[in-house]
C-alpha cells in the first residue's frame, strides 16, 4: 500500500506541532522554576522570619457520619494519591476529613526517607485521610497557603526537617520541633506575586500530562487515518 510523501507530511506536521506545544510547555515549566527559586532566595535574605507554629492551626474534623467516602494518603512526593491499603474493614468515621487549601503531613520517617511528605489539598470536593495524619490550615489572611507548601517543600527544608528529626528507628519529625521551623514572611503581596507562578507552573504539569496523554493516543489515529487514506488513493 503506498502512501505518497505529501499525505506522509501531512500526518508528521501534525504530530510534530504537538510535539512543540509540549516542548514549549516544558521550557516555559523551566522558566517559572527559576523565577520561583530566585524569589525565594530574595526573601530568604529579605524578610522577617515566623516560626511555622505561629502561621499554622492544626484542625481535627472526624468524619463522623461516615458521608465522605474517598481516601486519600500523601506520599514521599509530597502528593496526595487515592489511599492503597485495605479498607473493607476500615471504620471510615474515625478518619480525619480534608478541604481545600488545608495541609496534611507525614512526620513518622523523616529521618528515614531525608524528606517531609506535605501536601497542599486543591480540589474542591473534600476527602478524607488517615487519623495519623494531622491536617493544618492557616491561620490568617496575611499568609498565602501556597507560599508556605512552596518553602516547606524545598530540599533545603527537607533536609533540615531530617537533621532535627529524632533518632528512633522510626526516625520521626516531632511536632514541636516542626513548629520551630523558621520561614521568611514577606510582604502578603509579595508572597502572591510567587504564587502566581507556582500556580502557574500547577497548570503547565496539567497540559504537559494532557498533551503526553494526547500524543500517546494520537499516533495509532494517525496510523489508521493515513492507511485508510492510502487505501482510497491506490483503489
Amino acid at each position: 500500500m503506498f502512501l505518497s510523501a505529501t499525505t506522509q507530511q501531512k500526518y508528521v506536521d501534525v504530530y510534530n506541532a504537538m510535539l512543540i506545544n509540549q516542548r514549549a510547555y516544558e521550557n516555559g515549566l523551566e522558566d517559572l522554576n527559576m523565577a520561583i527559586t530566585a524569589n525565594i532566595e530574595e526573601f530568604k535574605h529579605t524578610a522577617p522570619r515566623m516560626p511555622i507554629g505561629s502561621l499554622l492551626d492544626e484542625t481535627d474534623t472526624r468524619n463522623r457520619d461516615g458521608s465522605i467516602t474517598n481516601v486519600i494518603g500523601i506520599n514521599i512526593n509530597k502528593e496526595f494519591m487515592p489511599s492503597v491499603a485495605n479498607l473493607s474493614t476500615t471504620d471510615l468515621t474515625k478518619y480525619k476529613i480534608i478541604q481545600k487549601k488545608q495541609f496534611a503531613a507525614s512526620f513518622m520517617h523523616v529521618m528515614r526517607d531525608e524528606k517531609v511528605p506535605f501536601g497542599l489539598y486543591h480540589k474542591d470536593e473534600p476527602c478524607i485521610i488517615s487519623p495519623a495524619y494531622p491536617v493544618f490550615q492557616v491561620k490568617s489572611d496575611d499568609v498565602v497557603a501556597e507560599y508556605l507548601i512552596l518553602w516547606i517543600n524545598r530540599a533545603e527544608s527537607d533536609r533540615y526537617a531530617w537533621f532535627i528529626s529524632d533518632s528512633s528507628v522510626r526516625g520521626g519529625l516531632e511536632m514541636s520541633r516542626f513548629y520551630e521551623i523558621m520561614i521568611p514572611l514577606p510582604a502578603i503581596e509579595k508572597q502572591q506575586a510567587v504564587v502566581n507562578f507556582y500556580n502557574a507552573r500547577h497548570l503547565i504539569h496539567k497540559n504537559i500530562g494532557t498533551l503526553g496523554n494526547m500524543l500517546k493516543e494520537i499516533c495509532p489515529i494517525l496510523i489508521k487515518g493515513s492507511l485508510e487514506e492510502a487505501s482510497a488513493q491506490n483503489s
